[in-house]
């Protein structure tokens, strides 16, 4: 057999491995491989517990004919101690786990996982994910984000009208507590360099961190006390693939590492808040994507029978996109820095606006959180 491996990985030990997968994609089908090749897929930063990504691709020939696949090798490895834990948010094993169960099986709406072939335990303590290669494109409008936010909103509300929450000791159950308490912890430390701080905005958006986490274990605590629902908690616009099938448009979401139960619209929150934060959601239009995404997400649940009240998704959703700033105003006050020594740096210069400008969409909707508590006993 040819392989072209344009990897450091043993592939060419993994030929039955890879059988098993073909097997699943092409069922009864008697076939004969020849060659593939194995190369990395993607040049973003990876996950703390993920040691690479790869694509696997080639055609079997079957009667005369060739038929091509494409395969998704993901390799998951441990970390740090408290990555150990099932209940932190980046538990090292979910993932794995979860290919292993059928939580991803039947999905609400016009959602899906990506179908997974293998689960491989290594003898270095990695485990190789063997899945489907999703081929599809990634949101970047308005309607395609709504589109998004109307199918979270139907699988959020699955497991309040029709679905058992899964009961799993790996789901992690307090995910933005966790996130919080470790974004804190990696954050720049800001002790080195807060003295130096010369812009006045950037002074006030730390002295606004400071007013807005006072009561941090409070807020979050009351988002415990909202809804329950299963949440996604990573939906970056490369986690959700919108895929053409013959007739209507599919939502695939990729990378279930950081499965929870969560509050109600806490993961609208993160999916609004990461996307603005990547710039794939424009900054300078947050009015009009957060009011319009909330309402989709509402529909969605309001067609999947929930009849709660609305302003306990409107309460977990403005207050999860706040609070990435206990992560983003270290940022700013440390690029600050950096651009008081470097004035001249455009690209630097261009990241310090672009933070600003999400933390003051942030304190507009920790205002808006505040202003919800206030208004109800049950936050």
């Amino acid at each position: 057999m040819r392989i072209q491996n344009k990897t450091s990985l043993p592939i060419g030990e993994k030929t039955d491995q890879l059988y098993v997968c073909l097997l699943k994609i092409f069922g009864d089908t008697r076939f004969e491989l020849d060659e593939f090749t194995c190369e990395p897929l993607g040049n973003e930063a990876l996950n703390f517990t993920t040691e690479g990504i790869y694509h696997l691709f080639g055609a079997v020939k079957s009667d005369n004919q060739y038929l091509p696949w494409s395969i998704v090798l993901k390799v998951i490895k441990p970390d740090s101690e408290e990555k150990n834990n099932p209940q932190h948010h980046n538990y090292w094993r979910r993932e794995a786990l979860l290919f292993e169960s059928n939580l991803l099986d039947d999905l609400p709406g016009l959602i899906r996982a990506p179908i997974r072939y293998l689960v491989e335990e290594q003898q270095d303590g990695m485990v190789w994910l063997w899945m489907e290669h999703v081929k599809g494109h990634f949101a970047h409008t308005k309607e395609q984000f709504e589109f998004i936010a109307h199918q979270l909103g139907m699988f959020n509300a699955e497991y309040l009208t029709a679905r058992a929450m899964p009961n799993e000791a790996w789901i992690c159950r307090g995910w933005l507590k966790s996130w919080t308490t470790s974004s804190q912890m990696y954050a720049p430390r800001t002790e080195s360099f807060l003295s130096r701080l010369q812009d006045e905005e950037v002074k006030s958006a730390w002295e606004w961190l400071q007013v807005l986490t006072v009561d941090l274990d409070y807020k979050l605590s009351s988002l415990e006390r909202l809804p329950r629902v299963l949440a996604h908690q990573d939906l970056s616009h490369k986690n959700m693939l919108i895929e053409m099938t013959s007739d209507y448009e599919q939502l695939v979401l990729m990378d279930w590492q950081f499965l929870s139960v969560s509050g109600i619209g806490e993961d609208l929150g993160k999916m609004f808040g990461v996307n603005v934060s990547l710039d794939v959601i424009p900054v300078d239009q947050y009015e009009a994507y957060r009011d319009s995404l909330f309402s989709f997400y509402i529909k969605g649940m309001r067609e999947l029978g929930w009849q709660g009240n609305v302003e306990l998704a409107r309460y977990g959703y403005c207050l999860s996109a706040a609070l990435r700033s206990v992560w983003e105003v270290p940022q700013l006050c440390s690029l600050s820095v950096q651009l008081d020594g470097d004035p001249l740096n455009l690209a630097l210069q261009q990241r310090v606006q672009h933070l600003k400008k999400i933390i003051n969409m942030q304190k507009a909707m920790a205002h808006e959180a505040e202003s919800l508590k206030e208004k109800s006993y049950s936050f």
